[in-house]
């Protein structure tokens, strides 16, 4: 069932970006770390899909907040994204988790979905253009 669906998918590539933009279909998955004598206190987990990449996470932990981290690794995914021909990034928060921070990043609200994924919680969409 998933190849004849990667086929689909791959017939509506060519007819819409011909034989050279096809490119890779599936997600490429990178991850970026920043550590504290040699331990993992801050990642970002971003998806390449032709000239997008989708931040999937971006964890610092919880005594290592409010020290950089999270802005130093969305730089860096920057500076990643642009060696790998990215145009933009996008990714998905909650109410109650970052969005001031990636507002203050530079990233854009493109969508919200009001009670979702539950009532009374925001489901924000952002992106930025390199």
């Amino acid at each position: 069932m998933q190849d004849w669906i990667n086929h689909i998918f791959v017939e509506q590539y060519r007819e819409v970006f011909g034989e050279k933009g096809v490119g890779p279909l599936e997600p490429e998955t990178f991850c970026l770390v920043e550590e504290v004598n040699g331990q993992s206190v801050a990642v970002l987990q971003a998806q390449q899909t032709l000239e997008t990449a989708h931040i999937k996470a971006l964890v610092v932990q919880k005594e290592y907040r409010g020290q950089g981290l999270g802005m130093l690794l969305l730089s860096r995914l920057e500076e990643e994204a642009k060696s790998r021909g990215i145009k933009s990034i996008t990714l998905s928060t909650k109410s109650y988790q970052a969005k001031d921070f990636y507002l203050k990043a530079g990233y854009q609200i493109y969508a919200t979905l009001e009670n979702v994924p539950q009532a009374g919680i925001t489901k924000y969409h952002f992106i930025k253009w390199l």
